[in-house]
């Protein structure tokens, strides 16, 4: 095993990191590097997307703060480490942008931090990695495709197990005994959130990249066809709901999401509003508009193709906060008019064989506009109903 020392993790300039509490989707497992940035693992077509992406998405992606190099650590006593080397300008941005925005009370972030940090893997002497503490009872206690109440999200820990199973594999087979990769440095997008709620939608009618093989692509095109992604551009892909009598999530992941049905997955967004107290569809204005907003935005960029993206919409669940945001991930099968592309389909061919804009992203935003109008109205009818009866 590497000691802390040859990770040379005393030294200052070196940042541990810890588990991203608040990933809701996904396939591989993000790590937070300070309170506003998370690590991502790094995919070369998402680095390019991330460096040369037209100025109008700019406000509907995480912020792109550089490269970082992660290396794999264990100590005597088993426990696991990820160290990264921090970049020379500070990352650390407390300006506050939004007159929405909420600062954290030093007993929030506090409480936050206590949990990430409580959230320690261990290797045994056998070679098995589990958690060291009770919190790896929640991923004992999950069951995939099933809604699941919670402090921290299962789906979360249990892609932080599998990477460090993954890298400890890595760890053992390498003479030097050293095992690094390169993440990506994104903005944190639920930092400024008391407690985010979170919604992860897969977008879009295909999922599978002009270069996937042939089996990717045809397991892509099944997960679609079997789920509300042929039918409204759209599917759940994670799902967690701040619920304010328990002080816990409520949480759903994305094979609960694939087996929806239409009318199951708009029970799902009325669910997404509903914190076991009330139901907070007054925050459902701001959410369509930023909608509607990158609509017109997405409808614009006629040679662009995000295959495999997802949208977060995020609001919090502290009930007299009406923050809320709205964001694009998932850049990594992202195909575009630049030079920097990494398919090896040419401009030309872009343009010959997807013309116009990305239309199955356009109708997942139709669809979730148009459910979100849906359910607005619905409770305005309700309201007026039940003003009149009494």
């Amino acid at each position: 095993m590497v000691r802390m020392n040859d990770c040379e993790y005393n030294q200052s300039s070196l940042i541990q990191l810890s588990p991203f509490i608040h990933q809701v989707g996904g396939h591989s497992s993000m790590f937070q590097y300070d309170k506003n940035t998370i690590c991502k693992l790094l995919a070369p077509a998402e680095l390019d997307f991330y460096q040369s992406m037209p100025d109008s998405l700019k406000k509907f992606t995480p912020e792109f703060r550089g490269i970082v190099t992660v290396q794999y650590c264990e100590d005597e006593s088993g426990y696991i480490k990820l160290i990264a080397r921090p970049q020379t300008t500070s990352l650390e941005n407390e300006s506050v942008s939004n007159e929405q925005d909420i600062s954290l009370t030093n007993d929030q972030q506090s409480s936050d931090n206590t949990l990430r940090k409580s959230v320690q893997l261990r290797c045994s002497k056998d070679g098995s990695i589990d958690y060291s503490n009770s919190l790896g009872v929640d991923i004992v206690n999950y069951e995939q495709g099933k809604t699941t109440m919670s402090t921290i999200n299962p789906w979360s820990l249990q892609l932080c197990k599998k990477q460090a199973e993954k890298l400890h594999r890595q760890f053992i087979g390498d003479e030097n005994g050293t095992v690094s990769q390169k993440y990506i440095l994104l903005e944190n997008v639920t930092a400024r959130f008391h407690n985010p709620c979170i919604l992860d939608l897969k977008m879009g009618r295909r999922q599978y990249a002009d270069m996937d093989s042939d089996k990717k692509r045809q397991s892509k095109m099944r997960k679609c066809e079997l789920s509300t992604s042929s039918k409204l551009g759209v599917r759940l892909c994670g799902m967690q709901v701040y619920q304010l009598d328990s002080n816990r999530y409520k949480f759903t992941d994305k094979y609960r999401g694939r087996m929806l049905t239409i009318d199951e997955f708009r029970s799902s967004l009325v669910q997404y509003f509903d914190n076991g107290r009330t139901q907070r569809f007054d925050i459902i204005s701001d959410i369509i508009e930023r909608l509607e907003s990158l609509y017109t935005i997405i409808n614009s960029l006629v040679k662009y193709r995000f295959y495999s993206g997802s949208l977060l919409i995020v609001y919090d669940g502290s009930l007299h906060s009406k923050l809320t945001d709205v964001r694009m991930i998932d850049f990594a099968h992202t195909i575009y008019d630049t030079a920097t592309t990494t398919t090896t389909t040419t401009n030309d061919d872009l343009s010959n064989i997807h013309p116009g804009p990305d239309k199955g992203y356009l109708l997942g935003l139709e669809s979730l506009i148009g459910y979100f109008h849906e359910i607005l109205n619905n409770n305005e009818k309700n309201t007026t109903r039940i003003k009149t009866e009494n």
